[in-house]
């Protein structure tokens, strides 16, 4: 069992947890109730939704990780990739569009979950 890569996985859980309850509340109802085209909004919905199964999906792969230690790497990669990309999302678009990383300070979450599954990779 590998103490790091559990934490990594389920830390990924509370974070899906928070984007569920709190971002749904600040981010993807503000959006939905937008005076955008409704196929925008379901688009919106179905983005909002793909990344709430991205971190669940990459919690639960991390948790396998800890818990196969011999299938480890299999099971680690593609969630820490999505998570490091996510993150360079974040950063990227916080500097370009809001001139600072701190409105959009996820990327501070995806990178930490990533670190602790690296860690534990190591």
């Amino acid at each position: 069992m590998n103490a790091w890569l559990l934490a990594a996985g389920v830390a990924a859980l509370v974070l899906d947890l928070v984007h569920i309850f709190r971002g749904g509340r600040e981010i993807h109802r503000p959006m939905v109730a937008a005076q955008w085209p409704e196929p925008a909004k379901a688009v919106w919905s179905v983005v909002w939704h793909a990344a709430t199964a991205v971190m669940a999906l990459g919690g639960l792969a991390l948790i396998a990780a800890g818990l196969f230690p011999d299938q480890a790497l299999v099971l680690a990669a593609l969630p820490v990739a999505l998570f490091v990309s996510t993150a360079a999302l974040f950063l990227f678009y916080g500097i370009k569009r809001l001139g600072t990383i701190w409105v959009l300070p996820q990327w501070v979450a995806f990178l930490g979950i990533s670190a602790l599954a690296v860690t534990g990779l190591a």
